[in-house]
């Protein structure tokens, strides 16, 4: 279909911390964009929880805070596409009302359930039929967990949803599907089917008649509300279109839609999506295995849960100064942060720093695991500890990253980088030293809701299909290339990142600390 100007695409993307709204035209520009953050909670170590409503309240915001950014009229908007979290899931009654908050996808509550699968599923068939090893991380864990000790409340659940579902149903969805690309971290996925798996799902001692049907990524489901349209300032009756789970939306905003290319989004956390001809391209155990966004395909994916959430963390709790001068100047907190490490230098004295304050995901898969500071010293200041972290976040990155690499047929021939913190130049220096890889860095950065537009305008007819929307809408910037002079540095700093991890896993220190903290806290 031959694009004119008035030709725009609204992409949604309801992440972990907060809901970003983007309208864009047919070459992928982007018109105008509104932001709403929203808190999780942590009522106990481990768990993370939200607000569903404080959720659509943001969702609601950030819709009208971009729709004001434009002087549009109500008629160029074609489309509306959603992307939400995986693995995060709703309980439901009988009238689609929450029973709680949500869980989220990086709530560690339920490591204790693993044994539950391995018995009565079997560890070798697991990841045969899901495409993922065991985990206490994916959210059929949590829901047995939620059976054991939270009896009461399942015996009321008549439905367990994703966001994707939920907020679609919200908007003015006449029905209610999932699809494979939101179902990744959800652990019930049959992969080779694409569609769930009766007998985790059973395992689990879970009814399948409270889970949704699962349809295809990037339909149609109806028209905008106008309830909705009166919340979110959109225009009612706009085509409202399943996008898909937030990482395959970023891959599809990254082009990341033909085999041997891969992207890294830098957001809450690291996560990193592969795409897949065909799921008996993975080899081996690190990657785990889920449908993407382009119908009919697969991805390989690996996480690592808390590379955003440690510089938020560092913000909320070490960054009074830079937050207070952020504020006055007008300017990002986190290039403050960033720029307070230039001070120290590559391998930050000798700290390093572990991130894993949600567990250690790809290729380890241990929910136990927790973050710390190694190597202190009474020559160390600030500026190291700040440098050790960016350094330790990319060191994880680097775990999973070539975690992926060895266990994908033909491995990865491109890798791109996507999200908030692939705006800051050092920040993704350091990853290209760290990684030993050029990384391509993309025109359009926030690929998340990028690619929910893009799925948003082929559900709606504008495209044909995902390459053609990929070809008109996605470009490619520049290169980082790794400085060869810290290459000696960062292998070493990178052995012993992994070999402090290998050996307070093998000691037992992090269950150790994981009970104490479930005992007490």
């Amino acid at each position: 279909m031959a694009a004119a100007a008035a030709d725009v695409f609204v992409g949604i993307d309801a992440g972990t911390t907060g809901a970003k709204v983007a309208l864009f035209d047919a070459r992928g520009n982007e018109l105008g964009s509104g932001y709403c953050d929203y808190p999780c909670t942590h009522p106990h170590p481990g768990w993370v929880e939200q607000d569903v409503e404080e959720v659509w309240r943001g969702i609601c915001r950030a819709s009208q805070l971009a729709r004001a950014s434009t002087d549009l009229p109500d008629g160029a908007i074609r489309s509306i596409g959603l992307s939400s979290q995986r693995g995060t899931f709703i309980l439901l009654d009988a009238r689609e009302r929450p029973l709680a908050p949500s869980i989220v996808w990086n709530d560690s509550r339920a490591k204790d359930m693993e044994k539950l699968f391995a018995d009565r599923v079997g560890l070798d068939r697991y990841l045969r039929i899901t495409g993922m090893p065991v985990s206490g991380s994916w959210a059929i864990a949590k829901l047995a967990w939620l059976t054991e000790h939270r009896a009461d409340l399942m015996r009321r659940v008549s439905h367990v949803w994703n966001g994707q579902e939920y907020f679609l149903r919200r908007l003015g969805a006449d029905s209610v599907e999932s699809d494979p690309s939101s179902l990744t971290l959800n652990g019930m996925l049959d992969i080779r089917k694409l569609d769930w798996s009766y007998e985790v799902v059973q395992a689990a001692e879970i009814d399948p008649g409270v889970l949704p049907p699962v349809g295809e990524p990037c339909a149609m489901v109806g028209r905008l509300s106008t309830q909705a349209a009166r919340e979110t300032g959109l225009p009612a009756g706009t085509p409202l279109c399943r996008g898909g789970g937030d990482q395959q939306c970023a891959a599809v905003g990254a082009g990341v839609v033909k085999q041997g290319l891969a992207e890294v989004t830098i957001g809450t956390a690291a996560m990193m999506v592969a795409h897949l001809d065909n799921p008996d391209l993975v080899t081996g155990p690190a990657p785990y295995v889920g449908g993407h966004a382009v119908p009919g395909k697969w991805d390989a994916e690996g996480g690592a849960f808390s590379i955003g959430s440690c510089l938020k963390w560092w913000r909320d709790h070490f960054a009074v100064a830079e937050s207070v001068q952020a504020a006055e100047q007008g300017v990002n907190v986190y290039d403050l942060i960033v720029a307070s490490a230039q001070s120290s230098p590559r391998g930050s004295r000798g700290v390093l720093f572990h991130p894993f304050f949600a567990g250690q995901v790809t290729p380890y898969y241990d929910a136990t695991a927790r973050g710390a500071f190694l190597g202190l010293g009474l020559d160390h200041d600030r500026s190291c500890l700040v440098r050790a972290l960016l350094e330790g976040c990319a060191c994880e990155v680097r775990l999973m990253v070539d975690g992926m690499a060895r266990d994908l047929r033909g491995g990865i021939t491109e890798l791109r980088m996507t999200g908030g913190g692939t705006r800051s130049r050092p920040f993704m220096q350091i990853h290209a030293d760290v990684l030993r890889r050029p990384l391509v860095m993309l025109r359009y950065k926030e690929c998340t809701v990028l690619g929910a537009a893009m799925l948003g305008a082929v559900g709606s007819g504008f495209f044909p299909d995902i390459h053609r929307a990929v070809d008109a809408m996605v470009t490619i910037d520049h290169t980082i290339d790794p400085d060869e002079k810290s290459a000696a540095l960062y292998q070493d700093l990178f052995g012993i990142f992994r070999e402090a991890y290998e050996s307070n896993a093998r000691s037992g220190v992090y269950r150790s600390i994981y009970e104490f903290q479930q005992r007490y806290f």
